[in-house]
């Protein structure tokens, strides 16, 4: 039997950034792990970037991580921090793959 891709052994439990501000949330997702799940080009430019990091816009591109996620057997679970003005997020740069 082959082995599981190591990314897949260390990753069995992931914990995700989620940042909600009164209008919208965005959780974060490494720019890597994107790539692994096939995901880079499918991400919109609603989602931001920090460097590796890539904060994907809930309505979307969240889901569609979120459900690869689980399509290849990694458990996660979601960190909140909710805000009451615009999130920092808004700040950066828009994702571009």
């Amino acid at each position: 039997m082959g082995r599981e891709p190591l990314i897949l052994e260390v990753m069995k439990m992931l914990k995700l950034d989620y940042v909600q501000d009164p209008s919208h949330g965005w959780i974060a997702a490494d720019r890597q792990m994107l790539a692994f799940l096939g995901l880079l080009e499918a991400t919109s430019t609603y989602s931001y970037q920090d460097q590796d990091l890539v904060w994907l816009e809930e309505d979307c591109d969240a889901p569609r991580f979120l459900s690869a996620l689980s399509r290849v057997g990694i458990d996660y679970e979601i960190i909140e921090t909710h805000t009451r003005v615009d999130a920092w997020i808004r700040s950066l740069e828009r994702f571009q793959a």
